[in-house]
Parts: C-alpha cells; sequence; structure tokens
C-alpha cells in the first residue's frame, strides 16, 4: 500500500508531505497505481526543484519526504495540488493507497 501523510501549519499551508510503499495492485512494472502515484510525486518534485530555497527533500527506495519551510504561495500550490491529485486516486483505489493529514 502507498501511505500518504502530511501536514499543514496554522495558515493551512502543507509544511511537510511523505509519500511511501508500494500499491501492490499489479506485478513491478505493471502497477498503475504505483506508475500514477509515481507521476504525481515526481512531477511535484521537478516543480519543487524550481523553488530549492526553504525546502528539504529525502528520495530513499519507495519513499520520498518533502519538508517545506518556505514561505512561497507556488510550494503551497504545489504541494496542494499533489495531494488533490493522490486523492482523487484513493477516491477510486483505497485499498492500495492512503492519504493522512497529520
Amino acid at each position: 500500500m502507498i501511505k500518504v501523510k502530511y501536514k499543514i501549519n496554522d495558515d493551512n499551508k502543507i509544511i511537510y508531505l511523505d509519500v511511501k510503499g508500494h500499491a501492490n495492485y499489479a506485478l513491478h512494472g505493471e502497477d498503475l497505481i504505483c506508475a500514477s502515484a509515481s507521476s504525481i510525486v515526481f512531477g511535484l518534485l521537478n516543480g519543487l526543484d524550481e523553488h530549492k530555497d526553504n525546502i528539504q527533500i529525502k528520495e530513499l527506495k519507495n519513499h520520498i519526504e518533502v519538508i517545506n519551510n518556505s514561505n512561497s504561495e507556488i510550494v503551497y500550490n504545489y504541494l496542494e495540488l499533489a495531494i488533490i491529485q493522490l486523492k482523487t486516486i484513493e477516491e477510486s483505489y483505497a485499498e492500495y493507497i492512503k492519504i493522512e493529514r497529520i
């Protein structure tokens, strides 16, 4: 299962995102749920790469962690959009992806 956790600040802005695991929807290399989630997360990372100041990104095998200490509205928007997209997957495939606000 893919587990997504995120945290917001007092201004309702996402300051932390943690994505880890594997959906196990299909065989490795054929898993559309993992491919979809990975596409969203790597698109997010590509966008954040343009606005690196005050953002920490940890990339491990099957695990991405983003710590946002930025005050950039663009960064907040990227993170919010990623959560919205991941929640869209969760709506149809909740047994393979779980999203939790912490």
